[in-house]
């Protein structure tokens, strides 16, 4: 049969699900962003490095003349999308505090839906979402799609979500991803070499929407689903009266037990050596790494092993070993004496796996229990690692003093060297650059020019973190 007429043959048997989500953007990973922007030090970046007097708390807008064609559609029609009662949507003119640009920047890291499909990273291979062992490419795309809107001829043609997608690191570093590491470097350079005010605000805007997309993909990281390669069993698991259920049970009772503004609160901030490293490192401390080893996810619990008279308890537990989809967390003992009574394994304090012998077969399952001890292990945790990872990506700035027709211009938070570009404001506030100097020992001067009233420069170069942005601005003295 051709895939076209497959395509229309199938339509009418199955049930739609909707794209992997795993934490709700509009809650948790709404209310995660915003504990690390507040232990992060964004707020004193803001003020010191870019003079924004009220810094997580200024006002800024973004203005559409400044937006590509193609990307003020977009971006309009998902910032409208957002609930106006979650305090990060800006106004109808585009305005809204540095703090909740960064929040909805989290959420629109899955706005639509299917974006999410680049939030997966498992951390023993490397490798995304990738659902091969499971339905047919064709099945998948008819399922999960159409959610997004997508057409027969999307289907037909394959163009829609086939349940595959990019590492959570490839898709950060993508420049095809507008809410990604490219993004975030190319706007706040823009943010400081733009020739007018308002430019340098959008871009300044543009730059917080991508590091909030940033955040969004690590926190997934902390989410078991995603860096155990678990779509089905953790986003489509069948019910009762229905085919296909399209949400992860964890990811409903976080969003419902904590909403957006109950989460508990950070960890300490976590200090790692690079971006990757936050995510996936050889000491095994990535938030991915630390997240599949310790915690099961829907798809990933033993698979029910039989029991007889002729087996022992040993027999049952190397059954059940042998079918871990991971090595760990692992399965020290099982209690089988009786049945139908509720046992659950113990790691760390805390329920990691709920079992019960029935009749011919042992049972593994994950219960609500295991939920809230999840979530209140993990959920600090993440807002630790992405303060840290905030912090890591603004680690460098510059000072800038300007006086006597001198501007100095002092590198801090790294110990590189290159060449920075320097720019002078007039008194109409246009900005023009007034020339390059090298950083030697850290720190370069340049001639400032009579009437210009504020000296601002960037830097755009890599150390031993990798890529980064130093910016900073002063006025002339």
């Amino acid at each position: 049969m051709r895939r076209s007429s497959l395509v229309a043959a199938l339509l009418a048997g199955l049930l739609v699900a909707g794209p992997a989500r795993a934490y709700d953007p509009a809650t948790t990973h709404a209310g995660l962003t915003e504990r690390a922007a507040l232990a992060s030090a964004l707020h004193k970046v803001l003020v010191k490095r870019l003079g924004r007097p009220l810094g997580l708390l200024e006002p800024l807008q973004i203005y559409s003349k400044y937006l590509e064609p193609s990307a003020r559609r977009s971006l309009w029609a998902r910032l409208q999308a957002l609930d106006p009662a979650g305090g990060y949507r800006p106004s109808a003119d585009g305005a809204a505090t540095a703090l909740a640009w960064v929040v909805a920047g989290s959420v629109l890291s899955k706005t639509p839906p299917e974006r999410g499909r680049h939030h997966f990273l498992d951390p023993s291979t490397r490798k995304g979402l990738d659902d091969s062992p499971g339905l047919t490419g064709l099945a998948h795309e008819l399922r999960l799609s159409m959610d997004d809107g997508a057409s027969v001829r999307e289907m037909a043609t394959g163009t829609a979500f086939d349940l595959t997608g990019h590492s959570s690191l490839e898709w950060i570093a993508s420049p095809s991803n507008d809410a990604g590491l490219s993004a975030l470097h190319d706007q706040l350079e823009r943010a400081v070499s733009g020739a007018d005010a308002a430019a340098r605000e959008s871009a300044l805007v543009r730059g917080l929407l991508a590091l909030g997309g940033i955040l969004a993909v690590l926190e997934d990281a902390g989410e078991p689903a995603h860096v155990r390669n678990d779509f089905r069993g953790a986003f489509l698991r069948k019910q009762s009266g229905s085919s296909w259920d399209d949400g992860s049970a964890y990811e409903r009772y976080v969003a419902s037990r904590y909403g957006r503004s109950g989460l508990p609160a950070a960890a300490p901030t976590v200090r790692r050596p690079d971006l990757e490293s936050y995510f996936t490192a050889a000491d095994g401390e990535g938030l991915a790494d630390r997240t599949q080893r310790r915690f099961f996810s829907a798809g990933t619990v033993p698979k029910d092993p039989p029991v007889d008279p002729a087996m022992n308890t040993r027999d049952v537990l190397r059954l059940t070993r042998e079918s871990l989809t991971y090595p760990q967390p692992g399965i020290p003992e099982l209690s089988l004496k009786d049945i139908g009574e509720r046992h659950y394994l113990i790691q760390d304090g805390r329920k990691a796996l709920a079992y019960v012998r029935v009749p011919g077969r042992v049972r593994f399952f994950l219960d609500e229990a295991i939920y809230a001890d999840t979530a209140r292990a993990v959920l600090p945790e993440i807002a630790g690692y992405t303060a840290g990872l905030l912090d890591h990506l603004l680690r460098a700035g510059l000072q800038v003093q300007a006086r006597g027709g001198k501007a100095t211009v002092t590198l801090e938070g790294t110990t590189a060297g290159g060449k920075v570009r320097v720019f002078g404001d007039d008194v109409t506030g246009t900005r023009r650059e007034i020339g390059t100097a090298v950083l030697e020992g850290g720190t370069a001067t340049v001639d400032v020019p009579a009437g210009v009233k504020r000296v601002a420069a960037v830097w755009r170069a890599k150390d031993g973190g990798g890529e980064f942005v130093a910016v900073g601005e002063g006025n002339v003295e």
